[in-house]
């Protein structure tokens, strides 16, 4: 059985110029061993019972330092990437989300990873379980998920041939969740560099475990992440203006991956 936990970031335009959806896949011992090293990780930093661990300095309980929260998510990074966890990302401009209703975004979102997720579960032969954060507007559209399947101009298909269950979960209601929130929050904030509202030299020593971490396929030793952990929606850009932003961060990211 695998888990994917996903999340949603920079649901606001303004500093990212990119809404993000994504989350961490992981097998039965993935997920346990998780649960252990975020506790370990906890405990080594210094995080208390009911203290947030996530990825925004502003929740840093105030008895850790930040050197030591950054330690420590940085230590949690390199972890999931040491378990062999898997990460699946989608982007969309918010320019041109702006069309669209809030819960049509997240939908197109939702359907863009489950897909993506079905197909690694296609891959390995196996069932998953999708779980996303707590959103009451998502209710119907994960059950029409499981009833109906996907269809699109792009793809079509059942899912629940693999994915046996769609559900919800919250921050803090496992370390699996706190998982999810720091990684996603690290792509986050190399996307919004890529797009001027961030420092390089962070990017450059943060991404490159990421990018271990997104979902690829090898050729000929070289990691392919399209299509496969990173989703850029829409496929066709019409605009030259956004076509230009697209291309930019995909160049950063692979200029900051490249900084071993």
């Amino acid at each position: 059985m695998h888990w994917f936990v996903t999340d949603e970031t920079n649901k606001n335009s303004v500093p990212g110029q990119f809404f993000i959806y994504g989350g961490l896949v992981a097998t039965d011992e993935q997920t346990l061993q998780i649960d252990a090293e975020v506790s370990r990780i906890r405990d080594k930093f210094g995080y208390r019972p009911g203290d947030s661990f996530k990825f925004q300095t502003a929740a840093r309980p105030a008895h850790v330092p930040i050197d030591k929260a950054r330690e420590a998510k940085q230590e949690l990074i390199e972890t999931l990437v040491r378990l062999g966890v898997r990460m699946i990302t989608y982007v969309i401009l918010h320019d041109i989300a702006a069309s669209r209703s809030e819960e049509e975004v997240t939908n197109f979102a939702l359907n863009t990873v489950t897909q993506g997720y079905h197909s690694l579960l296609e891959e390995e032969e196996c069932k998953g379980v999708m779980l996303i954060d707590r959103a009451d507007e998502q209710h119907a559209h994960l059950g029409s998920l499981f009833q109906k399947g996907l269809s699109s101009d792009k793809w079509h298909g059942t899912v629940s041939d693999r994915i046996v269950l769609f559900g919800m979960t919250s921050d803090n209601a496992s370390h699996l969740s706190s998982a999810v929130d720091i990684a996603l929050g690290a792509f986050r904030y190399c996307v919004n560099t890529a797009g001027g509202a961030g420092l390089e030299v962070v990017a450059e020593k943060i991404f490159p475990p990421l990018a271990e971490l997104i979902y690829g396929r090898d050729v000929s030793g070289v990691k392919h992440i399209g299509e496969k952990g990173y989703f850029a929606r829409p496929k066709d850009v019409r605009k030259p203006t956004y076509e230009v932003r697209y291309r930019e961060l995909a160049e950063a990211l692979q200029k900051y991956a490249a900084q071993q």
